[in-house]
């Protein structure tokens, strides 16, 4: 077969089996944005518990992010840099049953140290390894940017429609097996086993190519990235201000997302009455991937990033609307369509883009190429997010004086509830546009392209 039809054969199944480990751990992601849910209707736990302990947990993401990113650098196996690392889906799901599988003979003290533990070791091993080998992943497995922005868009796009079928099921699971005994270990078994399955196909299907085609490790570059010194990659890294733009845009992006989902089940348990509804609302992620093929064209007319500041002008209309519409769920509906196009997800579904442009960055600017590392500050800015997203939920709801497990809740909650599902998100998305007018990266990367010829 000559070389044109093999890459021709490559472009047709590439970006499908590139999106299966993306669709695996959104799913695991959604299902983790309800641990909170969990952990003060079933387990006992008070909100404001919940959320400092999320919190704590983050920080520790901190170490182990740039930990994970270090051993990432010197990774050297015979299934490549960053392709071993795909295995730690694995364990994830492993943790993700446990965790949803507190037991009950704990006391209160027990059950918090249980949850503390396993939520850790979920975020800052298992997780922190997955997306810190994510973007040098990418970049290692085909040099064709078109091919990349390709599998990109089919995984935002698988990424978007799996969490969607789960989040239009899982109301139904949560409202009826979640009040049984041993309720949850089912449900993170029913999407655990076939999602940990397929999302290994990845790992199976798409290895590294050749050092010398990357470009990345001739022996020259080989030697020089040898050298590299953990100093080194850290004074790289501190002068690559789109890095820190980026990553503190994709924190808030986290933690619009976690509010939107987290306060959501407390919304239509309290607020609407019906947990079961909130179905209806997960069944708008369909309409995603419609917008999510839109990028390719956006990539080439407007730039990536204009395409993401769409999507943050269109959610903080949708939250606005979100906000007045109390019970109406056909209301709800409406700003929650709103916000979806294309909305201010789509940051993270194509965010793996915007991480191989730091790196480029990086590299032109200091002249030393550091991959694992910045992923892994882009990771660690991810995961961050949603532990501010469940501390912030978790201090207005005890100011509101929320009360886990009540069959109602004060006027106060309830505003806290409204205010969390809705202008909390505003404004978050709000910020994002701000620190995005600072990030004219794809301009400066010509600038020091073309310096250099």
């Amino acid at each position: 077969m000559s070389e044109a039809n093999m890459n021709k054969k490559k472009n047709r199944w590439y970006p499908w089996a590139w999106s299966t480990r993306g669709f695996a751990l959104g799913v695991n992601s959604l299902l983790l944005m309800q641990v909170t849910f969990y952990a003060t209707e079933s387990v006992g736990l008070s909100p404001e518990l919940v959320g400092t302990l999320i919190l704590i947990s983050k920080l520790f993401d901190g170490i182990s992010d740039l930990i994970a990113g270090f051993i990432i650098d010197r990774t050297n196996t015979k299934w490549g840099k960053a392709r071993p690392y795909e295995l730690f889906l694995i364990p994830t799901w492993i943790l993700t049953v446990m965790l949803f599988s507190t037991p009950e003979s704990m006391g209160i003290t027990g059950k918090a140290i249980y949850f503390f533990v396993i939520y850790l070791l979920i975020n800052a091993v298992t997780v922190t390894f997955l997306s810190s080998s994510e973007a040098v992943y990418l970049a290692r497995s085909t040099t064709d940017e078109g091919l990349r922005t390709k599998a990109l868009t089919v995984a935002g796009i698988m990424a978007t429609l799996f969490p969607t079928a789960v989040s239009i099921i899982l109301p139904i699971l949560m409202a009826t097996w979640g009040t049984q005994p041993g309720g949850w270990t089912k449900i993170m078994l029913v999407f655990g086993v076939p999602f940990t399955i397929v999302g290994l196909i990845r790992f199976f299907c798409i290895k590294e190519i050749d050092a010398a085609e990357t470009q990345l490790e001739t022996k020259e570059g080989k030697k020089e990235q040898e050298a590299i010194s953990f100093k080194d990659s850290m004074k790289s890294i501190a002068g690559n201000k789109y890095l820190f733009i980026l990553s503190a845009t994709v924190l808030l992006c986290a933690v619009n997302n976690g509010m939107n989902m987290t306060t959501g089940s407390y919304y239509f348990q309290y607020i609407v009455g019906d947990l079961a509804a909130m179905s209806t609302i997960g069944m708008l992620g369909l309409l995603t991937p419609f917008v999510l093929i839109l990028f390719p064209i956006a990539v080439r007319k407007i730039g990536g990033m204009n395409f993401v500041r769409i999507g943050l002008v269109t959610a903080i209309i949708g939250n606005v609307v979100k906000y007045f519409a109390g019970d109406n769920v056909p209301m709800i509906l409406a700003g929650s369509f709103i916000a979806a196009i294309p909305g201010a997800s789509a940051l993270m579904m194509i965010g793996s883009i915007f991480v191989i442009q730091c790196m480029d960055y990086g590299e032109k600017k200091t002249g030393i190429r550091v991959e694992g590392m910045v992923n892994c500050v882009y990771g660690f800015a991810t995961k961050l997010g949603s532990g501010v997203a469940s501390g912030i939920l978790g201090a207005i709801m005890a100011l509101a004086g929320f009360v886990s497990g009540a069959e109602t809740q004060s006027a106060s909650a309830i505003t806290a509830i409204r205010w969390g599902y809705s202008l909390v998100p505003a404004l978050v998305c709000a910020a994002m546009l701000v620190i995005l007018h600072f990030y004219t990266l794809e301009k400066d990367n010509m600038k020091l392209g073309a310096e250099k010829e």
